[in-house]
């Protein structure tokens, strides 16, 4: 069983040392944009909050946003991460507990603080996504697998592509152009699909459980990628993929029950 009972969305950003960097100079994806959050009630540095629903400001370089419950937040350019979505309850395992369902069964310590290295692709980017965020869940939380929802892909896909013609994490989620439910996870601008399975997910774990309970506002803002990951009401995801004109991949994950 999964362990927060949260409302989702938020980020902050942590790199990998051995993990390639989105700004191809050895920085911080999280640039001088900082973050902003729209639902979740307050802002970060570098940008302004709303909430009900409205959208959020823009960030610079390395920029990343959150939205909830079909708010949007602003928009991003090369390498930020966006997260957004609706809350969820559950609770992470202790040390030693049994891992149930598609995840196996077993003896599992919990290393919330892992660094994985991604498995070796499968050929299928997609397939790729759903296992790259199933290695965190099973390996490092001990909680069970999400199932691969292959009849959301071609909506992630839209929302993928409409928020990379928009420059906006979020902007088809909240534009509400296909119907995933549930919430979402975002990787703006990331220079290639790899990238996305060994950096972003990377990133988006590394914010790691929240300090409260509630998690909202500014802990919101940090926390909300590792939150939606880690939602007990989520069973499934479907990820989508848009690459731009000029190489940049947007790529989205959806989340639901």
């Amino acid at each position: 069983m999964r362990a927060w009972n949260l409302g989702l969305l938020a980020l902050v950003c942590g790199c990998g040392a051995a993990l390639e960097d989105p700004s191809g100079t050895g920085g911080s994806p999280s640039g001088s944009g900082g973050s902003n959050n729209a639902g979740g009630g307050a802002s970060a540095s570098g940008g302004a909050s709303a909430s009900g629903g409205a959208s959020g400001g823009s960030n610079s370089a390395g920029g990343k946003t959150s939205a909830s419950g079909g708010a949007s937040g602003g928009s991003n350019s090369a390498g930020g991460k966006a997260n957004g979505g609706t809350s969820g309850s559950g609770g992470l395992p202790s040390a030693g507990g049994d891992v149930s369902g598609s995840g196996g069964s077993g003896e599992c310590v919990p290393d919330l603080a892992c660094k994985l290295d991604p498995e070796a692709s499968s050929g299928d980017i997609y397939q790729d996504c759903v296992n790259r965020i199933n290695q965190f869940l099973t390996q490092c939380a001990c909680l069970p697998a999400l199932k691969r929802r292959t009849d959301g892909e071609d909506c992630a896909d839209q929302m993928a592509e409409y928020d990379a013609a928009h420059n906006s994490a979020h902007a088809g989620f909240t534009a509400k152009i296909c119907q995933p439910s549930g919430s979402q996870n975002e990787c703006p601008a990331y220079s290639s699909n790899a990238q996305v399975i060994g950096l972003c997910m990377q990133q988006m774990w590394d914010e790691g459980p929240p300090p409260t309970d509630p998690c909202t506002g500014d802990c919101f803002q940090e926390y909300g990628h590792f939150i939606n990951m880690t939602d007990a009401s989520v069973t499934q995801v479907a990820c989508g993929f848009y690459t731009t004109e000029s190489g940049k991949v947007w790529a989205v994950q959806n989340f639901s029950r």
